[in-house]
């Protein structure tokens, strides 16, 4: 049978706007097709095997549900790598690019030591191990799950990655890292009163103990991980985050307190303060 790219998109109307519909089915037709992003836009119509045409359909049918189109073709392209994910990790966020090209601009890193805390999906070690082949990587998550998620992506892009189950809360955490010459997080940092903004693919789907932290103590995975900092980083060490954009000088005087003199927060490309470094 024989479609059009609007013919899909069309139904995606209720809960996406034309152009992310748009985006949306070119995805789904280029991982069920294996056509590429040119060629589709180039036919009129596609037509697609019977196979192919259930496919589109269960995935439209998944979409309209809110579930990620991520989640749908089980990867994710970042920063030069191809991740697996599913409902067991948080889909990596093109902020999340921007810390980890911050960390190789801002880091003269060859043979350097690189622990990535809360690794979640394994993004940001994957990416620094592929850009440095010469550095040493560890990275930890609390969840058994994301570790075999992370674990999977080492392997598929061939790169190597010391992962270990830990705790950051734990008051033992910082007896199982080595002195270390970068530490760098995305932890949790969602309020749960910031859900009401927060869109269905997210609330239903991805896992809320790697997103949201106490209302009481927001700031309780940057303060952990700062006392570990100024006990395992090498004296010329280097501390990086990724941050609430409304927390930035919240943390910045957790940095501070903790003994680091030099802290900078850092804009992403929409402006928002959405990263920090620290060192001493």
């Amino acid at each position: 049978m024989s479609y059009s790219i609007a013919s899909f998109s069309d139904r995606l109307a209720s809960i996406y706007n034309k152009s992310e519909a748009n985006a949306i089915v070119l995805q789904l037709m280029q991982h069920i097709t294996e056509w590429s992003k040119a060629r589709l836009l180039a036919e009129r119509e596609i037509t697609l095997t019977p196979s192919q045409s259930d496919a589109m359909e269960d995935g439209i049918n998944r979409i309209l549900k809110h579930e990620p189109i991520q989640y749908i073709l089980g990867n994710v392209d970042f920063h030069g790598v191809t991740l697996k994910v599913d409902p067991r990790v948080l889909i990596p966020r093109p902020e999340t690019e921007e810390l980890v090209e911050w960390v190789l601009q801002d880091s003269n890193c060859g043979h350097c030591m690189i622990l990535d805390c809360c690794t979640g999906s394994g993004c940001i070690a994957v990416a620094l191990a592929q850009q440095l082949p010469n550095a040493t990587l560890f990275a930890c998550d609390i969840s058994q799950d994301a570790l075999n998620v992370a674990h999977e992506n080492a392997l598929l892009n061939n790169v190597k990655v010391n992962y270990f189950k830990a705790d950051v809360l734990s008051p033992v955490f910082s007896e199982k890292v080595q002195p270390i010459d970068i530490i760098v997080s995305n932890p949790p940092y969602v309020l749960k009163q910031e859900k009401k903004n927060m869109q269905a693919n997210v609330l239903d789907f991805e896992p809320h103990k790697a997103l949201f932290v106490p209302e009481d103590d927001p700031l309780v995975f940057y303060r952990a991980i700062a006392q570990t900092a100024t006990r395992k980083l090498t004296p010329k060490g280097k501390l990086f985050f990724e941050i609430n954009a409304n927390f930035g000088q919240e943390v910045v005087r957790i940095l501070k307190l903790a003994g680091f003199n030099h802290v900078e927060l850092k804009k992403d490309l929409y402006s928002n303060v959405r990263m920090v470094s620290a060192h001493r």
